[in-house]
């Protein structure tokens, strides 16, 4: 899972990622300077309680992709089946060619997970 998340992190505009678990717990991370891991996990694992939460009320199941978008930046939540990847974006990338490499590391991550 270290490796899926590193080499990640090598794609432009990558600040960190990381894989929380649907309940919260931060499994895994690879954020570094100017992030802060500390701020990060906690910030990443609230947003998905709240998120799934606020669905589960409106009837719907969890859900598979979220982005946040905020002036600092953006943050990708991807499903991996029991967990999220989280990805944090510097606010100028190009989502759209990001989100291939994004979506290939959740699959990487979910069929580590299964193993």
């Amino acid at each position: 899972m270290k490796d899926v998340l590193q080499t990640l992190n090598l794609e432009v505009g990558v600040k960190g990622s990381l894989v929380v678990t649907r309940d919260g717990l931060v499994v895994h991370q690879e954020v570094g300077p100017p992030l802060n891991a500390e701020v990060v996990g906690p910030v990443a694992s609230d947003a998905i309680k709240s998120i799934n939460a606020a669905i589960k009320q409106a009837g719907s199941k969890e859900f598979t992709k979220f982005v946040f978008t905020s002036t600092f930046g953006k943050m990708v939540f991807h499903e991996t089946g029991e967990a999220y990847l989280v990805v944090v974006l510097d606010k100028a990338i190009n989502l759209e060619m990001t989100m291939l490499a994004i979506t290939s590391a959740a699959n990487k991550i979910k069929k580590i997970s299964v193993e």
